[in-house]
């Protein structure tokens, strides 16, 4: 009788491993086919991100515009900002256009600069506000003239 137990109990235990070992295989097999269409069935539906992703070298002239100081619209109190901008333009045409209405260009960057608030001049929203100028000038100025707005000097007291 002790030896009918002692079997038992040697196929329960045989039979307990092979169970975890087919459930473990599954796991297996089923994180590799949902790895493998993920990456071949959905990835392509996705939209691809730029390599340069912005990371790139200045292609056209660079023009140096000017150093700025302003105000910022702060709850806190007083706060100042001094910025120097670098515009990049197309072509030698640009850069005339450009250098010819140098007071108008000013006058936009300050007057977009004026109207930030501190959360506006955050480093994260930084790229926002090189677009920003952008578009601006190139609506003043003309289709694609700016390329780029660089900023090579920004201090906020």
């Amino acid at each position: 009788m002790a030896d009918e137990s002692s079997n038992e109990v040697k196929e329960k235990s045989v039979f307990d491993i092979r169970i975890i070992f087919i459930g473990l295989l599954l796991f297996v097999i089923a994180m590799g086919s949902s790895y493998f269409l993920m990456k071949s069935l959905i990835a392509p539906l996705m939209p691809q991100e730029e390599k340069e992703n912005g990371n790139h070298a200045p292609k056209g002239i660079l023009v140096p515009i000017g150093g700025f100081t302003t105000n910022v619209d702060s709850v806190e109190g007083a706060r100042f900002l001094k910025v120097e901008v670098t515009v990049e333009v197309s072509s030698k045409e640009a850069q005339e256009k450009l250098s010819q209405f140098m007071p108008v260009v000013q006058d936009s960057i300050l007057t977009i600069l004026a109207s930030k608030t501190v959360a506006d001049l955050d480093v994260r929203n930084r790229g926002g506000l090189k677009e920003e100028i952008k578009r601006d000038l190139n609506a003043k100025l003309g289709d694609n003239v700016v390329v780029n707005v660089y900023f090579t000097d920004f201090i906020m007291q």
